[in-house]
């Protein structure tokens, strides 16, 4: 059976998914809490490959959680339509496991290339992850709750792609503020609010983690501390920061929500400083 042509959708097979689907099960890819990627390359054209995330319902409580886990990432997944967020093919529940299947993108993580990152390609990347902020926070009414180097994928054409959905979740409708009680996400890359309110503005939240990948791509490293935002006190670090690098970061990494910016009013000031305005009003 076929996955090139298929649309998004979610099925429900007796069997195993890389059997039926005529996948190999290659290496693992990646692991957090709920399961693994793992590459899957297809046995009638080996040049066709995915990522397939896969979450175990052999486990103590009977899959419950990883089942909830699914449904809310793959909910998610369906209603997305992004140049720069991973493309979701298909997901299957299987007897034993539940499969999420994704394009698969070969030139690796945005962590693999800090150590080569440029000023340009760094000014660049980073407005095109807001622009995908401001499409999920503003549009789909989703944080990512998860923005890290290693989540974001390098394409084909060199442009970096946001993946790995697993602590997503919705904003509710009306809300201006949502309780930080079932918020995850990486401790270094998570806005700091998160720890010391019981609710916070879900529009602040993902432009933090995104501030902290900034600052990864403007100094080709991984955060020093889990608290990034104490690098707006080093003012001879922000002194060598070049234009309109250091702003950004400042109006990004800001400990104080109240004055952090959201992804749509960054992009409205650097549209009106004609800044990758061509990439802006594509996005």
């Amino acid at each position: 059976m076929e996955l090139s042509a298929m649309k998004p959708y979610l099925v429900s097979l007796p069997g195993d998914f890389f059997t039926t689907y005529q996948f190999y099960r290659g290496p693992v890819l990646g692991s957090g809490m709920s399961g693994e990627v793992v590459l899957a390359t297809s046995l009638l054209s080996p040049k066709h490959k995915r990522a397939v995330k896969i979450l175990s319902l052999l486990t103590t409580d009977g899959g419950i959680e990883n089942t909830r886990l699914f449904n809310r990432e793959v909910n998610i997944l369906q209603g997305l339509s992004h140049p720069h967020i991973v493309q979701h093919t298909i997901s299957v529940r299987c007897p034993e496991y539940l499969a999420i299947c994704t394009h698969y993108y070969p030139n690796g993580t945005l962590t693999s290339k800090l150590d080569t990152m440029t000023p340009e390609l760094c000014l660049k990347y980073f407005i095109q992850m807001t622009c995908v902020v401001r499409y999920l926070n503003v549009k789909q009414r989703i944080v990512h709750s998860d923005i890290k180097p290693d989540n974001i994928f390098i394409n084909a054409n060199s442009d970096p792609v946001l993946g790995d959905f697993g602590l997503s979740f919705s904003i509710p409708p009306g809300h201006t503020k949502i309780s930080t009680k079932n918020i995850g996400g990486t401790m270094c890359f998570s806005a700091p609010e998160i720890e010391r309110c019981s609710y916070v503005d879900p529009h602040k939240l993902d432009m933090y983690s995104l501030g902290v990948v900034l600052w990864c791509m403007m100094y080709q490293s991984e955060p020093l501390s889990d608290r990034v935002y104490e690098c707006l006190d080093d003012s001879n670090l922000l002194f060598t920061a070049p234009d309109p690098h250091g702003w950004c970061l400042i109006s990004t990494v800001e400990d104080d929500p109240d004055i952090r910016s959201t992804a749509a009013s960054m992009l409205i000031n650097m549209h009106g400083c004609d800044i990758h305005r061509d990439l802006i009003d594509k996005l």
